[in-house]
């Protein structure tokens, strides 16, 4: 059993041998895609973009030694395969409160395509995992804690949306007497929507906060100009989530609750992509343009 699964395996890495990673972010992409199925929780795909994020950045921040590193082995690729199999098993065979693929399915997925493509044995693969699984303990931990924690945040949050709402959107716009309520009036005929844990985006917040400074620590920018970028990324993700739930509250009063449920669903992949891409395209193009070293000029002999 174990030749063939060499054999397979062998087969698989010369498959992936010229463009690993090039396929490998190919296959994260197109894995945050299973949010669009019918089995998976009604989960905006950039939740699962962001945890495919991180391998990739690792792989990307670390490019030259990724490119040594070797495709998995027999029982490498058994693993990677069993943990890929296990993360959409465990729901059809449990399904536990009937609620689907959800974030700790997904980063199962991923841990287990991380290690079909690369070498469980290599250093950088184990930290890249043990950083996925980390992270989503602590997020879950986070989730349930919301509850306490959340209130003292959720005020400030409405009022901050509630601010700008009123400037852009109407004056009719204010904060309710429950924790996270706006009154939205308008189309919405004086219904309520509510700034919970799930939808304030505080949880990617934190996730986008690990995944930058994984990026930047491995470019070995100055300690200033890796806080600088660090906070341009943060406060980057803050205001877009600001943007997007000041746009959610315009949807809300102008065309009704039904249509603002419709794009809260989707605007938050689509705004959140953009700036991600935005802030990519600025750390590669000014701050490793002026981290580059020059080349020395070698004068003829």
């Amino acid at each position: 059993m174990f030749r063939i699964l060499d054999e397979i395996a062998s087969v698989w890495n010369r498959a992936l041998k010229n463009n690993r990673d090039l396929y490998f972010v190919l296959i994260l992409m197109l894995s945050a895609c299973v949010a669009f199925l019918p089995f998976a929780r009604e989960s905006a795909a950039s939740n699962f973009f962001v945890y495919a994020l991180l391998p990739i950045v690792l792989v990307y921040a670390n490019k030259r030694i990724f490119e040594s590193v070797p495709g998995p082995s027999g029982a490498g690729f058994a693993l990677g395969a069993g943990i890929v199999a296990a993360s959409f098993a465990f729901n059809f065979v449990f399904d536990i409160g009937g609620q689907g693929y959800g974030l700790t399915d997904y980063v199962l997925l991923v841990v287990g395509l991380f290690l079909l493509v690369y070498s469980v044995s290599h250093p950088l693969v184990q930290f890249g995992v043990a950083v996925l699984v980390v992270l989503r303990v602590l997020t879950l931990a986070l989730s349930y804690a919301s509850e306490s924690v959340f209130v003292s945040v959720s005020g400030a949050l409405v009022k901050m949306v509630v601010f700008f709402s009123k400037i852009l959107v109407s004056p009719e716009i204010t904060s309710g007497t429950v924790d996270g309520e706006i009154l939205v009036g308008g189309a919405a005929q004086n219904s309520s929507v509510f700034i919970g844990w799930a939808c304030a985006g505080l949880e990617e917040l934190v996730l986008i906060a690990v995944i930058l400074y994984v990026l930047i620590d491995s470019f070995k920018l100055t300690r200033v100009r890796a806080i600088l970028w660090l906070a341009i990324g943060v406060v980057g993700s803050f205001i877009v989530n600001i943007v997007r739930m000041v746009i959610l509250v315009w949807v809300a009063y102008s065309q009704g609750i039904v249509d603002m449920l419709w794009v809260h669903t989707h605007l938050g992949d689509f705004l959140f992509l953009v700036w991600i891409g935005v802030f990519w395209i600025l750390f590669f193009k000014i701050a490793l343009r002026k981290t580059e070293r020059p080349k020395e000029e070698v004068s003829p002999s």
